[in-house]
């Protein structure tokens, strides 16, 4: 049984949607995010990235901070208009021929504490800190987390009689993207409560560190309330936090390929022997390059393409330690390079599916030595490391579209001092 919980959401103002709604926080940097905001005072990075804002040594205290400062001022400037009453919102993305279709709801801290809600990935602790301190203070979920479920036919069949609705707004992004909002009806809202009682989980798909953040929020919040001898009831506004849940046959997963900029001082030749120690290796002919399939990795080396695949006797047990990513990692960045921390060496660099192979192969000819195109892992596969408890490799899914942040805001009225 999983628990959600309507909101009282605010929302952009439908009238300025287009120039208030923002990627997520954590798909540029700083000066990126500077540079994208201008002079655009209700672009909502002014919420959720904050630090534009103010100098680059700004202390994470400042941040926060000033986040609290900007979310009071888009709410006072009608930017953000506080919904008529609680309810459930659908939120769509079109982007081509891909469109999905996620419930906006509140998840529970509890379901996130007992499991409920699975994770595929470790956390940094010092950005999980930087986000658990910008909630605290600006008393708000500022942008929501991408979460997938398991379909359930009655649930999709809902989403669609919604989205065929007036809707709250619409708007395209720079990006092609197609958003789109609906308000749920209470009568709606209620019986998508009630039927999410009969999923037994959710997945995170992209979001940890908010996940976990709004987590340690609850946590904080709850110790902070107890000793102050207040009672509390699981009710309380910060035991939920503001997802997306997408139904899992909806969700695109592109490819995350990688570049390597070396072959530590190995000819293409030998460093391709070596590669035949762990794969079997095969010449592409013609000019799709794509990985063919899942077990098959594509690599760009010395103007040619191979398709390779682990070695049978060398596949293992544990379902995450034979995905494509693992694999390629253990078997070829680790034990003939010997890199043996991916996210920290610098020989490798992680490339987006959506920037294309011929991206990668320009790179081959600028500052890389190597490229390797991916199979992109499938929900089902997530789904399996999950519920084993296990970990899924680093860099190992790009999700796109990404969620907008800023349509809708879940925000502790009774805390921000607004009710």
């Amino acid at each position: 049984m999983v628990k959600l919980r309507k909101f009282r959401g605010y929302l952009a103002n439908k009238d300025d949607v287009d120039k208030i709604i923002s990627p997520p926080y954590d798909v540029c940097s700083i000066k990126e995010a500077r540079e994208e905001t201008g002079d655009n005072d209700m672009y909502y990075y002014h919420i959720n990235k904050p630090g534009i804002d103010l100098p680059d040594d700004a202390t994470n205290e400042e941040i926060a901070n000033k986040g609290k400062e900007n979310l009071e001022s888009f709410i006072e400037k009608g930017y953000l208009v506080r919904d008529e009453k609680e309810r459930i919102y659908i939120y769509s993305q079109q982007l081509g021929d891909h469109l999905q279709f996620g419930i906006m709801a509140l998840a529970s801290i509890d379901d996130y504490d007992s499991g409920k809600i699975k994770k595929h990935e470790h956390t940094l602790p010092e950005v999980e800190l930087e986000r658990t301190n910008l909630c605290d203070t600006q008393c708000a979920n500022a942008g929501p987390v991408f979460y997938s479920f398991r379909e359930k036919e009655d649930i999709v069949k809902k989403i669609s009689e919604i989205s065929n609705e007036e809707a709250y707004a619409q708007v395209t992004t720079k990006d092609g993207v197609v958003h789109t909002l609906w308000k749920c009806s209470e009568e709606d809202s209620n019986w998508i409560v009630t039927a999410f009682e009969e999923v037994d989980s959710l997945y995170i798909a992209d979001g940890h560190h908010r996940s976990a953040a709004a987590y340690n929020v609850g946590k904080r919040r709850r110790e902070r309330e107890i000793a102050a001898g207040k009672e509390v009831t699981g009710n309380e506004s910060f035991n939920f936090f503001m997802t997306v849940i997408f139904p899992a046959d909806q969700t695109k997963i592109l490819p995350y390929n990688r570049l390597l900029n070396t072959l530590n001082d190995m000819t293409e030749e030998e460093f391709l022997e070596k590669v035949r120690k762990n794969f079997d290796v095969e010449e592409i002919k013609g000019d799709d390059y794509e990985a063919k399939e899942a077990g098959h990795i594509s690599m760009y080396l010395g103007e040619a393409w191979y398709d390779l695949q682990l070695k049978q006797e060398l596949l293992r047990e544990e379902v995450s330690l034979n995905l494509d990513y693992t694999v390629l990692t253990d078997f070829l960045f680790k034990d003939i390079m010997g890199i043996e921390n991916i996210k920290k060496d610098g020989r490798v660099e992680f490339v987006g599916g959506g920037r294309g192979i011929d991206y990668l192969v320009k790179r081959c000819g600028e500052d890389c030595k190597a490229a390797f195109v991916m199979h992109p892992v499938k929900m089902d596969d997530l789904f399996a490391v999950a519920d084993a408890c296990e970990i899924m490799p680093p860099k190992s899914t790009w999700f796109e579209p990404k969620l907008r942040s800023g349509f809708v805001v879940n925000v502790f009225e009774k805390e921000l001092g607004l009710i």
